[in-house]
């Protein structure tokens, strides 16, 4: 019953630790893949396009820009909407699709500088002007979505700090019940001159084992969780809407096993030397008096 009381405890820690590393993946994706599709002005001429991708190649903070034309934008086009394409083909509507130049950027806090070098006067003759508020307001969604972002993130480490007080107090509570069953054990401890910490470490060994039992389990309940979460979600397998953030999840812990799982067993170990602690503080100088009392 011990180990099980744990073992929900933990688990429910182990996915809440899960969901903030599915917060800070989220955040990383959000700030390092900032796709931008620069649309190009017709009366631009093929050098200035040149002129334009060049410069744009040569940005330390671009991780990558391709050039689209209008043919390979109407079949990008056909392939995500046919209806619109076939409506488009039906009324012998001309391809509307504009010249662009597609541009990820390595970070979120790129924006303003890239702006910037898009209002340059050379480069206002080749980029739809528009673009430039439009990315201005763009860089303020995305920034709303990395705020909420670490809002959550936050959110969710304040939550494990809950579960871990939440541990805890069962901690405190096993060990008071461990106690008062071997009341007379600890009686006779202290009338042989045992101290505290001869008294404390078999409760607190026990509580350990417990906690490293109960994490061991959670965090196999938690890893398969994870193997097996895409065959049920197919939205997180690969290609799915929240393929690549799974992955990234995925990479991230598979990273983060080296220091996680040690932090882990740390926190458990303080969490069994301080219940234990709370626990037998008034217990031990307790232990006696009922026996004192009944003689």
């Amino acid at each position: 019953m011990s180990l099980g009381s744990l073992f929900g405890v933990l688990f429910l820690g182990q996915i809440i630790v899960l969901l903030t590393f599915g917060a800070h993946a989220g955040l990383t994706l959000v700030k390092e893949q900032t796709d931008l599709r620069l649309e190009i002005l017709d009366s631009a001429t093929d050098i200035q396009i040149q002129d334009l991708y060049q410069n744009i190649r040569q940005l330390p903070y671009v991780s990558d820009v391709i050039y689209i034309t209008r043919e390979q934008a109407y079949e990008r086009q056909k392939n995500r909407d046919p209806e619109l394409t076939g409506f488009l083909t039906r009324f012998g509507i001309e391809n509307p699709f504009p010249e662009t130049l597609g541009v990820r950027l390595r970070n979120l806090e790129d924006y303003p500088e890239f702006v910037r070098f898009l209002k340059q006067p050379v480069f206002t003759k080749v980029v739809n002007p528009s673009f430039l508020s439009e990315t201005t307001d763009q860089e303020r969604q995305v920034a709303k979505i990395a705020e909420a972002a670490v809002t959550v993130r936050s959110l969710l480490l304040l939550i494990v700090g809950l579960l871990v007080m939440v541990i805890l107090f069962v901690v405190v509570e096993l060990v008071r019940r461990r106690a008062a069953a071997k009341r007379e054990e600890l009686f006779v401890e202290q009338l042989v001159g045992a101290d505290r910490f001869t008294i404390f470490l078999p409760f607190c060994t026990e509580m350990f084992c417990l906690l490293s039992l109960a994490l061991i389990i959670s965090a196999g309940f938690a890893a398969m969780v994870i193997y097996f979460m895409p065959s049920f979600l197919p939205v997180l397998a690969f290609g799915g809407a929240f393929g690549i953030w799974f992955q990234a999840v995925s990479a991230l812990l598979t990273a983060s096993l080296g220091w996680l799982l040690p932090l882990e067993l740390g926190v458990i170990l303080i969490v069994a030397l301080l219940g234990t602690f709370i626990a037998l503080k008034s217990q031990v100088e307790m232990a006696a008096l009922p026996l004192l009392s009944h003689n």
